[in-house]
């Protein structure tokens, strides 16, 4: 979690995005926060309750505190899963209105994050409204067996969603080149080419967020439904059932690795956009072209001492 506060309030905070960009990435790793500190507090309360309780069914969950624990838990889990399709929304208006996006206030950020957010608490709504959590739960991960069906459906579909999401984010990239050349070709002002660079850098970044993303998600959601398919006759018992649920969470694992993984692709697209900046400022000095810079710039001092001078009063 210390990293995660770092990596927001040290990286995140100062990226040379857009602010609509920057308010998704913040409402993102937000809520990955979030998660990983709703998951620190359920695994302790695992953790420390055999230390205090006198019998084994005194490891069972109360309803109350399973209910809330659990519904929070999922809402903190599924809205990071959600929110990358914002980026690709919004990386698609980015580019759609590269010349002037730059000057576009920051609206359609906070209203993707709202507009998700209602989403996602609305399908799990529709999951838990009529579940009556009559089961016994002695972790806050395991799914209601009413309700199970239904949240296996949502989670397959967040896997289509996010499948979809990534490879919409590499058609936009490559969108992207196709434009970035015809823009440089016609259009020779360097705030046109930064804007174009701008998109390029933060469409990379995002790209690297959905696919780490998608990869241990993928892998959570993969090993989950495998073993839900299988059932606790596979693992000999349904104690040693639902320790397999838990041991192939991989969430904690990802809140950990998405700060290194953010912080190293922050640092190469940095060393890749000072390059390019470079290259797209300089001015030639060899050539035709490079003897032409020459002249001018030889001019444009004559002149500026030509005038010094004739504003000199004597």
């Amino acid at each position: 979690m210390p990293s995660l506060l770092y990596f927001i309030f040290k990286r995140v905070v100062t990226l040379p995005f857009h602010g609509n960009l920057k308010f998704l990435l913040i409402s993102y790793f937000g809520g990955t926060f979030c998660f990983a500190t709703i998951t620190c507090v359920n695994f302790g309360y695992h953790f420390f309750l055999p230390f205090f309780v006198s019998s084994k069914c005194s490891l069972i969950i109360p309803r109350v505190l399973f209910e809330h624990g659990h519904l929070t838990s999922l809402v903190c889990m599924t809205i990071p899963m959600i929110l990358p399709v914002g980026f690709t929304i919004e990386r698609f208006v980015a580019l759609i209105m590269a010349r002037s996006y730059e000057n576009v206030r920051t609206f359609l950020g906070p209203l993707l994050v709202l507009v998700l957010t209602v989403i996602d608490c609305s399908i799990l709504y529709a999951i838990y409204h009529d579940d009556p959590f009559t089961d016994n739960f002695i972790n806050f991960i395991l799914i209601p067996s009413n309700s199970a069906q239904k949240f296996n459906m949502f989670f397959w579909a967040l896997v289509v969603i996010k499948v979809t999401n990534f490879l919409c984010n590499s058609i936009l990239l490559f969108i992207h080149k196709r434009m970035e050349k015809i823009t440089i070709k016609h259009s020779s002002t360097l705030s046109t080419k930064y804007n174009m660079e701008e998109i390029s850098q933060s469409s990379r970044f995002t790209l690297t967020v959905t696919f780490a993303h998608l990869l241990f998600f993928g892998w959570y959601v993969g090993s989950i439904l495998f073993i839900r398919t299988v059932g606790p006759d596979f693992f000999g018992g349904t104690v040693n059932y639902s320790i397999m649920r838990g041991v192939y969470c991989a969430t904690p694992t990802y809140n950990l690795v998405i700060v290194f993984i953010g912080i190293k692709a922050i640092r190469r697209l940095n060393v890749q956009r000072k390059n390019r900046i470079s290259s797209t400022v300089q001015v030639k000095s060899t050539g035709d072209e490079g003897a032409k810079n020459y002249d001018n710039a030889i001019s444009n001092y004559w002149d500026t001492v030509y005038t010094e001078k004739k504003n000199v009063k004597y």
